[in-house]
């Protein structure tokens, strides 16, 4: 794994130890999966059911978004995610909004970063 990479993720909030344990110390494995969160749409879910005041289908977009960062140690904004989660679970949307104006500009650089290292 490329160490610019590495440290780009590092500094965002991955959290490193937690993430090379579970893929059993192989960073090209990482890698693989960094990217391969590019293609997840739970994001764009989030945002579009969020937009339509959806609760249910935001809280299964976040609900995924919540699993997929935990799995790869994306604590960046696994804190708001989390909180989003509960928010929705309880079928409101009082203060959604404000969690997801926390977790989008944190999303947003960490898509820069894999893009950026992807080719």
């Amino acid at each position: 794994m490329d160490a610019g990479f590495k440290n780009e993720l590092i500094e965002w909030g991955v959290d490193w130890n937690e993430i090379l344990d579970r893929f059993m110390g192989n960073e090209t494995l990482i890698a693989k999966f960094m990217f391969k969160f590019l293609n997840d749409q739970s994001m764009t879910d989030l945002t579009r059911y969020l937009d339509e005041g959806n609760v249910s289908e935001a809280f299964k977009a976040v609900h995924t978004l919540k699993g997929v960062s935990a799995n790869l140690g994306l604590k960046g904004f696994l804190t708001p995610v989390c909180e989003l989660t509960e928010i929705l679970r309880a079928g409101s949307m009082d203060g959604a909004r404000d969690k997801y104006e926390i977790i989008k500009p944190k999303y947003d650089e960490l898509i820069v970063i894999l893009t950026k290292y992807k080719s």
